[in-house]
């Protein structure tokens, strides 16, 4: 722990961490980022204005990119320019802050969710990450023998894959189909609004033999424990998984006791229900479709009398969410990839929309399996049946989570929504969303439809001058001068206390 009478230069002087730049000379870096091939597709588009997206891990080897790109594109006319820091997950296209620099493309670098972009087009360079072929394949067959394999792969091992899978065919025992899957924006750029006949939708693909489906098939990954591989366990039913990473070149079969990620989504699920206060995270402004999911939600949640709020956020921390205690539970609407976000920190649970969806069913169970695509949750949540809250509505659950009877708050109940000005609090708050009543003595009387307004009250400080036990209302307090200095030192304490 850092003194507290620190002056920083301890901060200042501490040695930079070890970069994990992955090219040594211009040669690798310009095979290692496929330069040529990306100086291709920039001239053959017309493209003027590229933005290129560097993970923060690859940072080390952008500037060097740059400029052997920069050098290639010169004569055409194209300008590059480097992105850093993105506002949400680096996984995701930065569409937003390319367009501020007008970009007419985006080049993205390393690892990918594949998500569909909805303003610039974008050329995907995955990398090249070293794989033993061999031994991949020997370790395949030695712990699958005679099993029908499905390959799939983290995207910079996208370029071994098929040699991988002749391998696998040619190894001793490996009786089995041996089905490669692709990727389909590995060798050209991904276009919004292309014609139907020309355009390519990002993501893993794979073609089955007839009469066979996934669940006849063994997955085997190829990359290191990742939310890539978690995203596949849980929206994929499969026989099993089965993963070799390439940098430890270790195989073992992933199973949900196994891969830490998968283990608490169920409770995440009966706390996601249990709560009547609900935020909304807004964690991409680049996947298409992003609005209509957030709609979605909101009539979902309005469907059950839960009270909602929407946040735009950027990248997620702990600090950010516990601004908003009186949120018991948030949504994050974010890629595949992301939304998936072990929230054992946060002092609320983060569920993906689909958690949420089963969460506020009624006719669904956990099943085990998960929607993850946007297309998929709105085609879910288009089936959910509408409720015209009924009296059985109104009956408390049991809670898995307290192991007692919850009777859940309701806010904004259907059912008075549709009686009409029945009483003067439904004709005061017509058409108000969030209003409290309050005596002459500043106390809240009677709430209708605030949640912010019934935390605060809940809470012991409520912020000064705020009495609740003067008869009349306190008098505003005057600004004064405050204290100067820094806390372990005040400009008026004597210099001897400075200890």
């Amino acid at each position: 722990m850092a003194p507290v009478d620190d002056d920083g230069s301890a901060a200042i002087q501490r040695e930079a961490a070890p970069s994990t730049q992955r090219a040594t000379t211009d040669a690798e870096a310009e095979a290692v980022y496929e330069v040529e091939r990306t100086a291709q597709v920039l001239v053959q588009g017309g493209y003027l204005r590229a933005a290129l997206q560097f993970p923060d891990e690859q940072l080390a080897d952008a500037t060097r990119v740059a400029g052997a790109l920069q050098h290639r594109v010169a004569a055409h006319g194209c300008r590059v320019f480097i992105l850093a820091d993105t506002s949400y997950g680096s996984c995701c296209v930065d569409e937003v802050a390319a367009a501020h620099y007008d970009a007419d493309i985006v080049v993205h670098y390393g690892r990918t969710c594949l998500s569909l972009t909805s303003r610039l087009p974008v050329f995907y360079v995955f990398g090249r990450e070293p794989l033993d072929v061999a031994d991949c394949a020997q370790k395949v067959a030695d712990a699958l023998p005679a099993r029908d394999l499905l390959l799939l792969c983290d995207v910079p091992y996208a370029h071994a894959l098929d040699a991988v899978a002749d391998a696998v065919r040619a190894a001793p025992g490996a009786t089995g189909d041996v089905v490669a899957s692709t990727i389909s924006v590995r060798d050209r750029p991904y276009v919004p609004h292309q014609k139907q006949e020309e355009a390519i939708r990002p993501g893993r693909t794979w073609a089955l033999p007839a009469g066979k489906s996934i669940g006849d098939y063994t997955i085997v990954y190829i990359g290191g424990e990742s939310l890539t591989l978690t995203n596949i366990m849980v929206t994929q039913r499969s026989a099993a998984v089965f993963a070799y990473d390439p940098r430890t070149q270790q195989a073992r079969e992933e199973t949900r006791a196994v891969n830490r990620h998968v283990n608490r989504r169920y409770f995440l699920v009966q706390k996601a229900r249990d709560a009547d206060v609900v935020g909304i995270l807004v964690g991409t402004l680049a996947a298409t479709r992003y609005l209509r999911v957030v709609e979605a939600l909101k009539e979902l949640l309005r469907r059950r009398a839960k009270k909602y709020y929407v946040f735009v956020v950027g990248k997620l921390n702990v600090a950010k969410l516990a601004n908003f205690p009186e949120i018991q539970a948030f949504v994050l609407v974010a890629c595949p990839e992301n939304s998936l976000v072990d929230s054992r920190d946060f002092f609320q649970p983060l569920v993906t929309p689909y958690e949420m969806l089963l969460a506020l069913s009624r006719t669904r169970e956990w099943s085990g399996d998960y929607v993850t695509d946007f297309h998929a949750f709105l085609d879910e949540a288009d089936c959910e049946p509408p409720t015209d809250g009924s009296e059985d509505d109104d009956v408390p659950h049991f809670s898995l989570v307290t192991g007692t009877l919850k009777q859940s708050r309701r806010y904004n109940n259907p059912r008075h929504a549709s009686a009409g000005a029945a009483s003067q609090d439904t004709a005061l708050v017509a058409g108000v969303q969030d209003l409290s009543l309050r005596s002459k003595n500043t106390e809240v009387a009677r709430y209708l439809g605030s949640a912010g307004a019934e935390h605060l009250l809940a809470r012991s400080f409520r912020g000064l001058g705020h009495d609740d036990d003067a008869e009349e209302d306190p008098e505003p307090m005057l600004a004064v001068d405050g204290l100067s200095g820094i806390a372990r030192g005040y400009d008026h304490e004597k210099s001897d206390a400075r200890l």
